[in-house]
C-alpha cells in the first residue's frame, strides 16, 4: 500500500511538472469522486474536473474498439475512466494520471478524461477474493478481483450477454457480464454454460446498470475470453455426449432391428425353399425306392418264368441286391435327414430282409446283432449295404445249406477314425481264408469293389470253434 502510494505521489509530481495543469492539493481521491452527502443519487462534485491517477486493470480498446473506457485502480478501490478517443495505448499494468470532468453513465460514476498520461509501467495489485466482493460490492467497485463459483442463470440484456454465480461458500451472487460494445464479444462463449456448472472467473467489479440507472447493480466485467473458464467438463458436453451417443446407439439398433429383420425375411426364404427341396427330394427318394420295387418284381417275375437254375439264381441275387439299395431310399424318405442315414438300423433291416427271404432255412438261423448306433452319409450306406447284402447271401446260400442251427452274427463299433465292420457264421468255414468264388468270380469282386469305394481294409479270418469272418476297417468322414 505504501509502496503505490509513493508512485502515485511521484506520478502526480511528474506530471505537474511536465504539464502545470494541476497542483498537489488537486489530486482527487477515487472516494471523493463518488461522494454523495445529501443521498440523492447523484455525485456532489458532479461536472468539476478532478485529476486521478491509479494502475489500469484493463487494457485499452477492449471494452469499446474506438472510445477510451478503462478501470484504473489502487490497493483498496478503483474507478471508470472514458474519453471519445484513444491518446495512447494503455496496458494492463501502466500507471496513468488523467485529468478530466467527473461524471456519470447509467449509474457509473466516472470521469471523463480531457487527457491523460501512462507514466510508466508496474505490476497490477495482486486480484482480490471474489468471494468478499459478493458480500461488500460497494467496497470494491473498480478492483480486480478472482474466484470460484456455481452458474445459477444466464440470459441477455439490450447491450449484452450475462451469467449469475454464486460462490458455494458464501451468500448471495454476482453477475458476470459482457457488452456488446466489447471487441471480442463474440469470442465469451456462454451457449456452453448451463446452471449448475462450476466455473473460474476473473474481472473488475463495476455498479454500470443501463436498465435501471440509479440502483447498485453490480456486476463483474469480463476483460478477455481467458477471464472465463470451466472447472470441470461443462453439462453442455455431457449433455451432447449423451446426445451423441444416443443418436448413435438409436442409428445402431435401427441397423441392427434392419439387419435381423433381412436376415429374419431371407432365413424364412431360404427355410420355405429348403423346406421344398426337402419335400421334392424326399419325393425323389419315394419314387426311387418304387421304381426299384417295380424292377425287384420284374426280375422275380422273370425268375419265375424260367426253369433255368443258373439263370434263376442270377435273377435272385440282382433281386436281392436292388432290394438292397431300394431300402436305403426307403429309409432316406421316411428319415428327417436327407445326408446321414443310422447305419446301425438300416444293417438290421437289411439282414432281416434277408432273412425272410430264405424261407426254406430261415427257420434254422438265428440272427445276433452287436452294433453301435452310428450315422453315416447316404452314398457310404450304399455300399456298406450292397457289401452286408453279398456277404449274408453267401452265408445262406454256402454256410446254413446242411446246418440245424446256423447263426449269422453282425458288428459294428467304433474305434477312432474308423468303423468296424464284421459279418460272421458258424458254417463250415473258407479253406483258403479267401472270398468264396461264386458266381464265377462275381461275387468276390463285388465285394473287393464296395471295399474299395468305401477305403475299407479287408480282413478274413475263420474262427477256432468254425465258421467264417469277414471284417472291414472303414475310415470315418
Amino acid at each position: 500500500m505504501q509502496k503505490i502510494s509513493v508512485l502515485f505521489l511521484l506520478l502526480f509530481t511528474f506530471f505537474s511538472s511536465a504539464y502545470g495543469q494541476t497542483s498537489a492539493d488537486s489530486l482527487w481521491s477515487f472516494q471523493t469522486i463518488r461522494a454523495d452527502l445529501n443521498g440523492d443519487g447523484t455525485p456532489d462534485f458532479l461536472g468539476e474536473m478532478a485529476t486521478v491517477t491509479g494502475i489500469a486493470n484493463i487494457e485499452s480498446g477492449l471494452l469499446h474498439e474506438t472510445y477510451f473506457q478503462i478501470y484504473i485502480q489502487n490497493d483498496s478501490t478503483g474507478i471508470s475512466l472514458f474519453s471519445y478517443e484513444i491518446e495512447s495505448p494503455v496496458a494492463v499494468g501502466d500507471s496513468i494520471i488523467v485529468w478530466g470532468e467527473i461524471s456519470t453513465y447509467n449509474g457509473l460514476t466516472e470521469v471523463s478524461a480531457n487527457s491523460y498520461r501512462v507514466i510508466q509501467n508496474v505490476e497490477l495489485p495482486a486480484a482480490k477474493k471474489l468471494n468478499d466482493a459478493i458480500l461488500n460490492p460497494a467496497e470494491f467497485l473498480g478492483l480486480f478481483v478472482e474466484g470460484e463459483g456455481v452458474v445459477t442463470e444466464k440470459g441477455t440484456t439490450f447491450n449484452g450477454k450475462y451469467i449469475v454465480i454464486s460462490p458455494n461458500d458464501t451468500q448471495g451472487e454476482m453477475m458476470v457480464y459482457v457488452s456488446n460494445f466489447h471487441v471480442l464479444f463474440s469470442d465469451f462463449n456462454f451457449d456452453v454454460l448451463s446452471k449448475g456448472d462450476k466455473i473460474a472467473v476473473q474481472g473488475v467489479i463495476t455498479e454500470y446498470n443501463p436498465e435501471h440507472p440509479g440502483e447498485n447493480n453490480y456486476k463483474l466485467f469480463l476483460r478477455t475470453p481467458a477471464d472465463l473458464s470451466n472447472i470441470g467438463l461443462p453439462s453442455y458436453y455431457l449433455r451432447l455426449i449423451i446426445w451423441i451417443t444416443t443418436g448413435l446407439a438409436a442409428i445402431l439398433l435401427g441397423i441392427y432391428f434392419f439387419m435381423r429383420y433381412r436376415v429374419e425375411s431371407e432365413t424364412k426364404d431360404i427355410k420355405l425353399s429348403l423346406k421344398q427341396k426337402e419335400v421334392l427330394l424326399k419325393e425323389i427318394h419315394h419314387r426311387v425306392k418304387n421304381s426299384l420295387s417295380i424292377v425287384s418284381g420284374l426280375l422275380q417275375v422273370q425268375s419265375m418264368s424260367t426253369e433255368n437254375e443258373e439263370a434263376i439264381k442270377v435273377l435272385q441275387d440282382s433281386q436281392s441286391r436292388i432290394q438292397s439299395i431300394a431300402l436305403i431310399h426307403d429309409k432316406l424318405y421316411k428319415t428327417d435327414s436327407l445326408s446321414d442315414i443310422k447305419l446301425d438300423v438300416y444293417l438290421k433291416d437289411l439282414v432281416e430282409s434277408i432273412h425272410n427271404t430264405f424261407t426254406e432255412i430261415n427257420n434254422s438261423v438265428s440272427l445276433n446283432f452287436d452294433m453301435d448306433s452310428v450315422e453315416i452319409d447316404s452314398k457310404s450306406i450304399i455300399y456298406c449295404g450292397l457289401l452286408v447284402n453279398e456277404l449274408v447271401v453267401n452265408s445262406y446260400k454256402h454256410a446254413f445249406k446242411s446246418k440245424d442251427n446256423g447263426e449269422l452274427t453282425i458288428k459294428l463299433k467304433e474305434d477312432g477314425d474308423y468303423l468296424l465292420l464284421t459279418v460272421s457264421d458258424n458254417g463250415p468255414g473258407l479253406p483258403n481264408e479267401s472270398i468264396p468264388d461264386t458266381e464265377k468270380g462275381l461275387g468276390s469282386m463285388l465285394i473287393t469293389t464296395f471295399a474299395e469305394h468305401l477305403e475299407a481294409e479287408i480282413s478274413i479270418s475263420s474262427p477256432e470253434d468254425g465258421g467264417a469272418s469277414f471284417s472291414f476297417a472303414i475310415p470315418r468322414r
